[in-house]
């Protein structure tokens, strides 16, 4: 594992790329390489980092240094943190091609003690041309037999797929088109797991939204939206009021959608309860994920924020009124 592995190259930090287009894993797999237990016992601190489309040196920097447990932030102080500290960095979805940047928020990390990483996953080759100082990582899709393995996993879940006999050839056809994208298997899996009618998987299966352009959104991906019940249609595209990589915890969006009137008021009118059950529906089909950065929070794959957005746009909240301030909640942006 290049992580754990001694320095070869004279290059501190090491800067390991992961490239891959969207939906094929990079993020996972850096959440499993980050927590394995031989990495855990390799560094001093360890800090993980959402970037996305936003690469400014000044707010990552205060970021980074806060990920190590520091505050407030500067770049004299990231180098006193990580002064004779061996460190591991995870730089997640990384988009900025600018070398110059990039040499900016590097130099305060060359601090560090020898052996430390950087672990940086993007879907642009450039990207990882301009930082990488090891051999680039690329993760290919799925072969067509592990792409089926992963999404009988979640559609038949707690399940032996062969006593679904009449659904196991429609469901070989649905993981095919999935095209060996990981997020699309669980998605339609996580989509098909309470359905054992055959009409059900086969309009999944002949449905026209796989024709259409993907624009950047998986056609597995919509056709989850599609078919989500009404009251989860509106808690989801609730959730475009969050920009891209925002964490945000699970109470706290229960009572937004409860004081937006979302909800269907139950007999028992407990309704944390039914928000609580709309939250783990939507986590279970994939909508939301956990967070690598606060392991008590959640947040959307990008390609997943990508499909939300025009769907409150096409359902005229382009603009919500909340009822308190974000900054009163325990809900936050991750950089």
């Amino acid at each position: 594992m290049l992580l754990v592995s001694e320095d070869a190259n004279g290059e501190n930090p090491d800067v390991v790329p992961v490239v891959g287009m969207g939906g094929v894993g990079k993020t996972t797999l850096a959440q499993l390489v980050y927590n394995h237990r031989r990495v855990q016992k390799r560094f001093d601190l360890k800090a993980w980092v959402c970037v996305s489309e936003d690469f400014s040196v000044l707010k990552l920097t205060k970021v980074i240094l806060e990920g190590f447990g520091s505050k407030p932030a500067s770049d004299n102080l990231l180098k006193e943190r990580l002064h004779g500290k061996k460190f591991l960095l995870v730089l997640d979805d990384v988009w900025n091609e600018d070398y110059a940047e990039w040499e900016k928020l590097l130099t305060p990390l060359k601090c560090g003690a020898q052996g430390s990483k950087i672990l940086v996953t993007t879907r642009n080759e450039s990207v990882a041309s301009v930082m990488r100082t090891v051999p680039t990582h690329h993760l290919k899709e799925l072969t067509e037999d592990s792409c089926w393995s992963l999404f009988a996993k979640h559609a038949f879940r707690g399940e032996n797929p062969t006593a679904h006999e009449e659904l196991l050839e429609i469901g070989r056809a649905i993981a095919r088109k999935c095209k060996g994208l990981p997020l699309a298997a669980v998605t339609l899996g996580g989509l098909l797991r309470t359905k054992r009618d055959v009409e059900e998987w086969e309009k999944i299966l002949e449905s026209n939204l796989w024709d259409l352009p993907k624009d950047n959104i998986l056609p597995a991906l919509r056709l989850s939206y599609l078919y989500l019940l009404p009251q989860l249609k509106q808690c989801f595209a609730y959730c475009a009021i969050f920009p891209k990589d925002y964490l945000f915890g699970k109470d706290e969006l229960v009572l937004l959608w409860i004081a937006e009137g979302f909800l269907v008021r139950p007999l028992d009118g407990e309704m944390e309860r039914v928000g609580g059950e709309c939250f783990d529906d939507l986590l279970a089909r994939s909508f939301f994920q956990l967070s690598s950065a606060s392991p008590s929070s959640f947040v959307m794959h990008d390609l997943i924020h990508d499909l939300v957005c025009p769907v409150n746009s096409a359902s005229g909240w382009g603009k919500i009124i909340l009822p308190w301030p974000l900054e009163g909640l325990d809900i936050y942006r991750s950089q």
